[in-house]
């Protein structure tokens, strides 16, 4: 393996482990989602770089570089299911709380006066 190839695979490597250290802290609160906003910065400056850096042909050419981007793809889309149910949650307990019903397209109603009494103080 080429050092180049050496750098691709350590590249995804790295991704995956930060991947699945965002997954890990996900649930632990608004701290963990902090960290996580961190976390998922630098996946995403990794994965910049070495699409910038690698010719596709070359990632598709090494299995094992090709398996770990087809794990960082599954981890993300696990990931995107459980930020969006969470934020599915936080949007259901803000409806629940200062929602009025719903509109005829289906969105929640929330009340804005009484929004803004409460967030402001």
């Amino acid at each position: 393996m080429s050092p180049s190839q050496e750098r691709t695979l350590e590249l995804c490597q790295q991704v995956e482990t930060m991947l699945r250290e965002v997954q890990r802290l996900a649930g632990s609160g608004p701290d963990g989602i902090t960290l996580c906003e961190t976390e998922l910065g630098q996946a995403a400056a990794l994965l910049e770089d070495l699409h910038k850096s690698t010719a596709p042909a070359a990632l598709q050419r090494n299995t094992a570089v090709r398996e770990l981007l087809r794990e960082i793809q599954r981890l993300n889309a696990l990931l995107k299911m459980q930020f969006e149910h969470g934020a599915n949650y936080c949007m259901g307990l803000l409806q629940m709380r200062l929602g009025t019903g719903y509109s005829e397209q289906g969105l929640p109603v929330l009340v804005s006066s009484e929004a803004r009494t409460i967030f402001q103080g």
